[in-house]
């Protein structure tokens, strides 16, 4: 072979060497594509950009500062004396003055779901998640575990604040409620199975805001709420307490409630508003108790033309009386005044009014436009504390339990329906009272065998009784309860 033949064989091969090696760098790979700058993306790495969509980087904030609260309760039982047939519906009805259900306290484990607010450990959950609580066991998604103290809780709200001594927690700060629009989309935090998944991460739903300012009873606690959120993000027991977020990752309610036919979720859940949760923080925090406000104001509903002429409709709501010493009175605002707006919201009907006080705090301001004869005008004043009168300072204490005639005062705290007849207004730790199961608000109806419709009717009827038996009205409910000394 020439020796020129031989040097274009060499030539070649390496010529065709360095092709193949510019062109295995240069074509495009398997999974792969060029931008327009020729800058190779892993498309892998594009879609798992795409997964972490915002609810997902919600779920990662707010997750760590989501725990299981684990209680152990005392809550007042029935048995009856006797096993069937006297524990039959028909049975009872007929026999139940002979052979009565005999009630007692007994100790039982319920789990529910909190959030930290706060890195040296501030804890916000519902107040019927701790409620009658002996212990509170926190624990955190890291399966640190804490026991937990009560700064301070209120039924009205069913809100409690929880304390656990640690540093760094993990916590979220919580965001605004008040610009809530129905249709879009929020995430739910909570436990549902407590430890039964032997993980303590908590369980998270995706839905949206379904309607606002629903006003909900619960049917198995005599409760009230006002202004709540609905949404259809699954809520399930144990998700109480936990709270719902929107997609910039925003605390802006607390899981609270569910319509539910079954026990579980059925798309139907309440969620208190997290601004109405930040005023009974602050006034926890600050007083280690929810005071009680005064606004001073009887109101009842009105309609006709005057009505009319008033709000443009049928109906207005009209003082009808204003309490003497309060500050109501001294702002200027007289019986007969209609009221057209409070703070800016329009009050036309008793609802409106409800809505409305349902999450005044004492230290609030309220600003009243009212209607007086032809002339419109204007009245604040700032909410201040119900004080006891030295009317209600004369009571009787029997067995820790301090009672009261019922009187005017009394029905406004308590929200009574009597207008006569005893009422409960202190029980002290460690009484026969506690251990019975009673608390500030109840009327009781019957000691023993005797209709009790004053103090004195109560303290005799409970002087030498070796077994007590009370009936008495809680919210509407009657509660029979029975203690052997």
């Amino acid at each position: 072979m020439k020796r020129n033949n031989f040097l274009l064989i060499i030539i070649g091969v390496v010529i065709g060497f360095v092709a193949v090696q510019v062109y295995s760098m240069l074509r495009p790979r398997r999974g792969t594509f060029y931008y327009e700058d020729a800058r190779l993306v892993s498309l892998s790495d594009e879609i798992s950009s795409q997964r972490a969509n915002a609810i997902v980087v919600a779920a990662q904030r707010v997750s760590p500062s989501v725990v299981s609260i684990t209680v152990v309760q005392t809550k007042v039982v029935s048995a009856s004396p006797f096993y069937s047939p006297f524990t039959d519906d028909f049975f009872r009805d007929f026999f139940g003055d002979f052979f009565p259900e005999r009630y007692y306290r007994q100790p039982i484990r319920s789990l529910g779901t909190g959030l930290i607010i706060s890195p040296n450990g501030y804890i916000i959950t519902n107040e019927h998640v701790i409620s009658n609580a002996t212990r509170i066991h926190i624990t955190l998604p890291d399966s640190r575990q804490f026991e937990a103290s009560l700064v301070a809780s209120d039924i009205t709200h069913d809100l409690a604040l929880l304390k656990i001594d640690g540093a760094d927690l993990p916590f979220v700060e919580l965001g605004n409620s008040d610009g809530l629009m129905i249709g879009e989309w929020v995430v739910a935090f909570g436990n549902p199975f407590g430890f039964l998944l032997e993980d303590t991460r908590p369980t998270v739903t995706v839905g949206v805001v379904s309607a606002l300012n629903r006003s909900i009873k619960s049917t198995r606690e005599d409760r009230i709420y006002k202004n709540m959120i609905q949404t259809d993000a699954a809520i399930n027991p144990g998700n109480s307490g936990g709270p719902l977020v929107n997609v910039l990752g925003e605390v802006i309610g607390m899981n609270t409630a569910i319509f539910t036919s079954g026990g579980g979720s059925e798309g139907i859940g309440f969620a208190r508003p997290i601004n109405d949760v930040k005023k009974f923080i602050d006034e926890a925090r600050q007083h280690g108790r929810v005071r009680v406000p005064w606004i001073g104001l009887s109101i009842v509903e009105a309609d006709g033309d005057s009505a009319a002429s008033v709000h443009g409709s049928g109906r207005t709501v009209v003082v009808s009386a204003v309490d003497a010493e309060s500050a109501a009175r001294r702002a200027g605002i007289r019986d007969g005044d209609r009221i057209l707006n409070i703070n800016g919201r329009t009050i036309s009907r008793i609802t409106d009014w409800n809505r409305l006080i349902a999450n005044v705090y004492v230290g609030d301001k309220l600003d009243f436009s009212l209607r007086r004869n032809n002339d419109t005008i204007s009245a604040d004043f700032v909410v201040e504390e119900f004080k006891e009168t030295a009317l209600l300072k004369t009571r009787v204490v029997v067995y820790g339990m301090h009672v009261q005639d019922i009187n005017r005062e009394l029905m406004r705290k308590y929200g009574l329906a009597y207008s006569e007849g005893v009422v409960v207004t202190k029980v002290d730790p460690n009484s026969l009272g506690e251990r019975l199961g009673i608390t500030p608000g109840d009327v009781i109806l019957k000691v023993g065998e005797m209709r009790i419709r004053n103090k004195t009717d109560f303290q005799k009827a409970s002087t030498y009784q070796r077994d007590l038996n009370i009936i008495i009205d809680r919210n509407g409910r009657i509660v029979k309860l029975y203690l052997g000394l």
